[in-house]
């Protein structure tokens, strides 16, 4: 049930580096007790005035608090009441020293003298016209963010956008509102389209207008893109619309099909079924299936190869199979193709065969991989250098916020041959980027383990090129790999096939059952001191997986358990400190830091952390920390293109809906040394069993098979 409260903001206690979620204290206005809040929204200052309503609820940690679901700020009135709320600093200019001189001077009729008459503030001691007019600077700055607060509970939307939209916008934002409130679907990446969709009703949309019904068939093909497909039936996007909308089928489907220009979306027809594309994604499957027939076209060079060989096998002292050697003469001589096979089938060793064999040729190799952690293992294996896409393509954020490519099709790779790891890994608008930066007579070589996980974004560039049989395809099904860490490729063979694994002797490979979520937490956590993950030496050899976030045994709790034993205290000053183990968690291009990077903090204040990653030191300001997240446990999902010395895998039947084959495949061969799953005999035999994976809307396998797109 919800209930109300009001009171006084006393002192903060928690307030997120996002500003997404603050925890404060108020003085009950009507028990004068002391009430701890928690809000997902801005944090109030010091000294105002709130009514919250929400419910009460009982923090394992911390006891009993009241959780807000809305808050409304009120006009100060008595003179205390002012003084505390002028000495908190929401005014710049004003200090506690001028909160009381100002306050002294006009008693309750402060706030009404700032409102109606700033000006008679001259007439306080020690207020010039200087001091005045940077005062007025901040109270319009506060008045106009109180008004937009408003505005937003007045449409039910919650009040965190409000700073945003006065940083953003300022005094424009009421000619926005009015003109073209969907704009703010751009501007504010957290605002949801619902969000938007009512304050756009509020200004006046129509219902059935074609602006709004337009947005919500974009917003629909973004939903689409968020669960990895790079387009949706027709039909299911005018579903998804009207449900967003509140309309019904038909009346979206009969205004839209009027559509034209650029409310139009890009359409594509397959089989007899409409599919509607976002213009980004229309053009990277189009474009990216032309591109990879034009690299199937190029007509076989006919390098010999035999001599390289001779002399790469001499040298390091080994005897490449049939199906390597087979694989370094197609690499040379076709534009286009796959590498393919498991942990231990010489994937690394065949990569150096073709580096070796092609210099040798004569030609120019560039090595890259999806993720930083990728590129480095992917440089230690080779012995060369390898970059990430995004570094070797010298990715760039634009003054829109947009990301992109130096290295395209007006300026391409000076090399020959581009080897890119881990390839299953790439969705198809990376994809498209690596493509459109290849010059002419490029050879692409795609090394990668199909059975993995697919991308996280949208389409699966490698698989449609397989499924294609139109582009070489090398697998390698031999296992090479005998010393430590072989009874993790064994299993690794038994679930690809969908077999039960089971422990080795040599302990690479270790099953510890559990008997609930609780007793499996505690046996992650036990491992963890056992295997000493607090140790320096330690924190990047090992990582902690599992399929969700949320849970006992999910990614956030694991996370908080880790932090509070390496560091000793669960009462930290701020959300990360020094010796912390953490994750990028998007794109920098102006840092050249990237989703999934992993570093350690080696320094942090109120204003500033930063983390040394493999190469580099990285320095956030407090605004930036929210680009961060604990990485002592990671999704599965994240761990891709990493590998460590130790794994401990949870797995268990609350992740019922992400237990599939290739997730535990993918999970367990992450570790080169030992791998520990902790699971229930029910988890496993699901995961094992279960082949079923979400069905990915992508048209890049028939066009690349020669449909017509014109």
């Amino acid at each position: 049930m919800t209930e109300e409260i009001q009171g006084i903001v006393k002192k903060t206690i928690f307030s997120s580096k996002d500003g997404r979620f603050c925890v404060f204290l108020i003085e009950e206005k009507e028990s004068g007790k002391t009430v701890t809040v928690s809000l997902n929204s801005e944090l109030p200052y010091i000294g105002q005035h709130v009514l919250l309503r929400g419910c009460w609820f009982k923090h394992p940690r911390f006891g009993l608090q009241f959780k807000a679901q809305q808050m409304q700020a009120f006009v100060p009135e008595k003179s205390e009441e002012i003084r505390k709320y002028l000495s908190s600093g929401v005014i710049a200019g004003i200090g506690p020293a001028m909160a009381d001189k100002i306050v002294d001077f006009f008693g309750d009729k402060t706030l009404k003298i700032f409102e109606n008459n700033i000006d008679a503030l001259l007439d306080v001691p020690g207020i010039g016209p200087k001091s005045l007019k940077k005062i007025k600077e901040a109270y319009d700055e506060v008045a106009g963010l109180q008004d937009i607060i408003l505005f937003l509970q007045s449409v039910n939307v919650s009040e965190k956008f409000a700073a945003d939209l006065q940083t953003l916008h300022g005094e424009d934002l009421d000619i926005i509102l009015k003109e073209d409130p969907y704009q703010l679907l751009h501007d504010i990446p957290d605002m949801h389209f619902q969000d938007v969709d009512k304050i756009a009703l509020a200004m006046g949309v129509s219902e059935l207008s074609a602006d709004r019904i337009s947005h919500g068939i974009k917003n629909a093909l973004w939903y689409e893109y968020s669960r990895g497909n790079s387009c949706a039936p027709k039909d299911q996007v005018y579903q998804e619309a009207a449900a967003m909308l509140g309309l019904s089928y038909d009346s979206v489907s009969t205004i839209a099909a009027d559509f034209t220009g650029r409310d139009k979306p890009d359409e594509l027809i397959h089989e007899g079924i409409s599919y509607f594309y976002l213009p980004f994604l229309y053009e990277a499957e189009t474009d990216s299936a032309r591109r990879i027939r034009k690299l199937l076209d190029m007509e076989p060079e006919g390098r010999s190869v035999n001599l390289s060989l001779e002399r790469f096998e001499k040298s390091n002292f080994i005897t490449l199979e049939d199906e390597q050697k087979d694989a370094v003469k197609k690499s040379l001589d076709f534009g286009l193709v796959v590498i393919t096979g498991g942990p231990g089938t010489g994937k690394t060793t065949l990569v150096k065969a073709i580096v070796y064999a092609a210099e040798q040729c004569g030609l120019k190799v560039k090595l890259m991989a999806p993720t930083g952690r990728a590129a480095k293992r992917l440089s230690s294996s080779s012995g060369r250098e390898a970059e990430t896409i995004h570094k070797a393509l010298e990715a760039e954020l634009h003054e829109n916020g947009e990301a992109y490519f130096n290295k395209n099709q007006s300026d391409t790779l000076s090399e020959d041959i581009i080897i890119v790891d881990e390839a299953s890994m790439m969705d198809v608008v990376l994809f498209h980027s690596l493509l459109s930066a290849l010059k002419e007579g490029t050879h692409l070589i795609l090394v990668g383990d199909v059975d993995q996980l697919p991308p996280v974004g949208p389409g699966n560039p490698l698989k449609a090129i397989i499924e294609s049989e139109m582009a070489p395809v090398v697998r390698l099904n031999h296992i090479f790999r005998q010393e430590e860490g072989s009874g993790i490729i064994e299993n690794a063979v038994l679930i690809r096939e969908g077999k039960y694994c089971c422990p080795d002797e040599n302990g690479d490979f270790q099953i510890l059952y559990t008997d609930s979520e609780d007793d499996a937490f505690h046996k992650i956590m036990t491992l963890c001191w056992h295997f000493h993950y607090a140790d320096e030496d330690n924190k990047l050899k090992m990582q902690v997986l599992s399929p969700m976030y949320k849970g006992a045994c999910g990614v956030d709790h694991l996370n908080a358990s880790i932090q509070k034993v390496v560091q000793g205290s669960d009462h930290l000053p701020f959300p990360f400190a020094v010796g912390d183990k953490v994750m990028q968690r998007r794109n920098d291009y102006e840092k050249k830091v990237y989703n999934g990077d992993v570093g350690i903090v080696w320094a942090v204040n109120e204003n500033k952390l930063f983390v040394r990653y493999y190469e580099k030191e990285i320095e956030y300001t407090r605004a930036e920390w929210g680009d961060l997240q604990l990485a002592y446990a990671s999704t599965v999902h994240k761990s891709q293109g990493s590998e460590y010395d130790t794994i401990i895998f949870a797995l268990l039947p609350e992740q019922r809906i992400m237990l599939q084959r290739n997730l535990l495949y993918t999970g367990i061969t992450r570790a080169r040394k030992k791998t520990i799953l902790v699971t229930t005999e029910s988890a496993l035999s699901q995961a094992i069993s279960s082949t079923r994976t979400q069905h990915r809307y992508s048209l890049l396998l028939p066009l690349i098979k020669g449909m017509n797109h014109e």
